[in-house]
Formats: C-alpha cells, sequence, structure tokens
C-alpha cells in the first residue's frame, strides 16, 4: 500500500463521479489527484 502514502491525511477536495473517462476521480489537497475506473474487470488506479 506504499502507492498510497502520499495521500495518506490529505484532505479530499473533490470528487468527480463519472468523471472524463467515465471513472471516479478523486482530488486531495495540493493538487494530488487520483483516478480510479474499471479495465477488463479489473479496479485500475493511478496519480495525476
Amino acid at each position: 500500500m506504499g502507492k498510497f502514502d502520499s495521500i495518506k491525511m490529505v484532505e479530499l477536495v473533490k470528487i468527480e463521479d463519472p468523471d472524463s473517462e467515465g471513472g471516479l476521480t478523486l482530488i486531495f489537497q495540493d493538487n494530488k489527484t487520483l483516478k480510479i475506473k474499471v479495465v477488463d474487470g479489473k479496479l485500475v488506479s493511478e496519480f495525476v
């Protein structure tokens, strides 16, 4: 779970559901953005 260490204890500012790609975007303080979507039946996440 080290992938998510950069957003631990960071305030969630905005949620876009659905986002422009049909997934879910979580926008955190300091412009940290996490995009979540389903690809081939699996949950995929990426920081932008």
